[in-house]
């Protein structure tokens, strides 16, 4: 009987040519080929140990706002300016269009060039995902591809929707919600879209979380955010080909310290300007804090806010020294069946109550099909995220809808003017054959009634938001070039306050 002599166990070497993909084999007890990526353990580990090295000395500094700079914010005539590129010019105050893939929803493009666009759009990431293959085959940039002649702003969070779906981002990478469900993006594959798709402008990965989290992982959030934008810098400086200008997100979930100090340490970046997302601010009372983080950020770099919940805070915004804001809130009201009536020239000349119709009448209440109606015409992306993909049934999605647990902003928070805005999904409005607002001119007021477009929402009609998304829009631009008047004269202040009153007098009548 022979005995053969058993070789020692050996490891297989990987040749380093990408020390993300190194890999170790061995062999287990039970002489199963075990297969180990050390490099993402090691990577974890070694982004801790800078996480602490990197934000835990700067959380202990308190970063107080500038004085001189934030009293110069009260007077407002800072934003009456131009930040000019060799590229392009952006004209402040104004507000950009929020489109899906460049085109903006609901709306046809001959009407949007006629109507409801602006010189800039906002182009949330997960609406180009599906044509970046396209665009490279073609070798053409998002614009020529869709035929628009506006400016493109690329962003990856998608500030139109309200879910909280930042628990599964990580260090490795952001996850982006489509119709197709989620799908990874590390910054490595977002900069070779950035390169495929020629925005003007795009936003630097960003950890988005609301202001309910806890303070370690608002600390995970800032970390993740410096992190990304100081790769974002160094790839546009090490690609001179790239003309796309970089705007930094502010993250902090809320908590004035962790923003202010993110803040200033975006200020000494190398960017074009800097984003504050909504919905990493609270509900009520972040006027302050966007002022403080304003008045540290430097005074030659715009200042975006994306996510506002309706003109009421598109009007705060500009006030706290925000130069831009987006209009994804009119995408919300619109497939909500609701229509602007604020008069922007005289805000306290509200709707005659007397020419309402009364929701108690037999008609509002014997009306069965207007449950059906209160569908939302653009389904949310939260709503489509499958059970396996999420870990948990249909009732505990369910619950934590209902203890506001999953969402960042509830419903009630995008409506705090019920009583302003029209509800035209109601049934009271059936026979009002009248235009939607008085002295308006825009597209839907010239030509239908409010029960034609009560109408087409009771019949679920593709017509019904299209309506509502141009009376919307024409409604949002008049109430910009309002702010701008107000600010040229000096008095966008006050105008904040009559609107701040009007608004809190319709919500304790409703």
């Amino acid at each position: 009987m022979m005995v053969t002599k058993r070789s020692p166990e050996k490891q297989i070497s990987v040749p380093d040519v990408n020390p993300a993909k190194r890999l170790k084999v061995e062999k287990d007890e039970n002489s199963k080929t075990v297969i180990r990526n050390q490099t993402v353990q090691e990577t974890i580990k070694s982004k801790k140990r800078n996480e602490s090295i990197l934000i835990n000395p700067e959380l202990e500094v308190k970063i107080e706002p500038d004085e001189t700079r934030r009293s110069q914010l009260n007077s407002s005539s800072h934003l009456i300016r131009k930040f000019e590129n060799e590229h392009f010019t952006l004209n402040s105050p104004d507000i950009f269009s929020h489109t899906h893939c460049g085109q903006v929803p609901h709306v046809t493009t001959d009407l949007c060039s006629t109507t409801v666009n602006g010189e800039v759009s906002i182009v949330p990431l997960h609406s180009v995902l599906s044509c970046v293959k396209v665009l490279e085959k073609l070798n053409k940039s998002l614009a020529d591809f869709v035929r628009t002649s506006n400016k493109i702003v690329l962003n990856p969070f998608n500030s139109s929707e309200p879910y909280d779906l930042t628990s599964f981002n990580d260090q490795l990478g952001m996850s982006v919600w489509g119709k197709g469900g989620r799908k990874k993006i590390t910054s490595k594959e977002y900069l070779c879209i950035v390169k495929i798709c020629q925005p003007e402008m795009f936003v630097s990965l960003s950890d988005v979380v609301p202001s309910s989290v806890n303070k370690k992982r608002a600390n995970k959030s800032c970390y993740r955010t410096l992190q990304w934008v100081n790769e974002a810098i160094t790839y546009l400086s090490d690609n001179n080909t790239v003309t796309s200008r970089l705007l930094a997100p502010i993250p902090g979930s809320g908590d004035r310290q962790l923003m202010m100090k993110s803040a200033s340490l975006l200020a000494s970046r190398q960017v074009f300007g800097y984003v504050i997302e909504r919905a990493t601010l609270p509900v009520e009372g972040w006027e302050d804090l966007v002022k403080d983080i304003v008045s540290i950020l430097p005074d030659s770099r715009p200042v975006f806010m994306l996510g506002v919940l309706n003109e009421m805070e598109m009007v705060k915004a500009y006030n706290c020294g925000c130069n831009f804001v987006d209009s994804s809130f009119v995408l919300h009201f619109s497939n909500k069946g609701q229509a602007m009536v604020l008069n922007s020239a005289n805000p306290t000349q509200l709707p005659d109550p007397s020419k309402q119709p009364d929701s108690s009448s037999e008609e509002a209440t014997n009306d069965s099909s207007s449950e059906e109606a209160t569908k939302d015409f653009g389904p949310s992306l939260a709503e489509n995220v499958p059970s396996e993909v999420t870990g948990e049934n249909e009732d505990k999605k369910k619950k934590k809808r209902e203890t506001g647990k999953v969402l960042i902003f509830k419903p009630e928070h995008y409506m705090p003017n019920k009583s302003i805005n029209l509800d035209l999904v109601s049934p009271v409005y059936t026979r009002q054959f009248c235009k939607i607002a008085e002295n308006c001119e825009c597209f839907t007021c010239r030509r239908h009634t409010k029960g034609y477009v009560n109408h087409l929402i009771i019949t679920r009609e593709l017509l019904a938001p299209t309506l509502l998304m141009l009376h919307n829009t024409y409604h949002v631009r008049n109430l910009v070039n309002t702010v701008k008047d107000k600010v040229e004269r000096g008095d966008l202040a006050k105008y904040k306050e009559t609107l701040d009153e009007v608004f809190k007098l319709k919500d304790s009548h409703s």
